[in-house]
């Protein structure tokens, strides 16, 4: 005999070991059971949709990158390269002849400004590298400052190129001068393509 009243009794006695059916799940819910609580359903998340995406980076960002620090690098080296070679003419201003002792030291005097033009056309030059690698991260802010930063380093460029043309030597600063000018033209140009647009936020 089996006692209504004792529900666990009547499971012990059941041989077949029937129990309750489930009841049914609704479509697009999960029903999750855990001993001695309450059931709940759990809506699924909703999918991403591929518009939601972040936007990969296109090609003319990288590459308007590249082209920044690059012509960033070669801005550097076009006054020492134009010092440097008119060592010669710098040396023979105002002298006949030159000693080899006043050859000595005008020459250490020519490497050292050369060198102080470089230091101070690396300090110029750094920020552009800065900005450029955080315009590669989509960051609008950084591409238009590189924008007026390559007006200003362009228009550098031009009065350094007519300094060249009035020296003795002036082919290898006014070809780095031509370059650099190239190079922030084609820069800014890649970095406002309608692929760079829909990357930079």
């Amino acid at each position: 005999m089996t006692d209504p009243q004792n529900p666990d009794h009547a499971q012990w006695q059941n041989p077949a070991g029937h129990y309750p059916a489930p009841p049914a799940e609704t479509p697009g819910h999960y029903q999750v059971s855990h001993v001695g609580q309450a059931s709940f359903s759990m809506a699924p998340l909703a999918p991403v949709l591929p518009q939601e995406l972040a936007p990969s980076r296109p090609a003319t960002i990288t590459a308007a990158m590249w082209i920044w620090i690059a012509g960033a690098v070669l801005s550097v080296a076009v006054l020492p390269v134009m010092l440097l070679g008119n060592t010669e003419y710098f040396l023979s201003q105002g002298n006949a002849s030159v000693s080899d002792q006043e050859r000595q030291v005008g020459e250490f005097g020519v490497r050292a400004m050369a060198l102080m033009f470089g230091f101070a056309m690396l300090v110029a030059a750094s920020p552009y590298v800065a900005f450029a690698v955080v315009m590669r991260n989509g960051h609008n802010w950084a591409r238009i400052l590189l924008t007026v930063l390559g007006a200003l380093g362009f228009m550098s460029m031009i009065a350094i190129m007519f300094i060249a043309l009035g020296a003795q030597v002036w082919q290898a600063s006014v070809v780095i001068c031509i370059v650099v000018m190239g190079l922030t033209v084609a820069a800014v140009v890649l970095q406002f393509l309608p692929a760079s647009n829909k990357f930079v936020r």
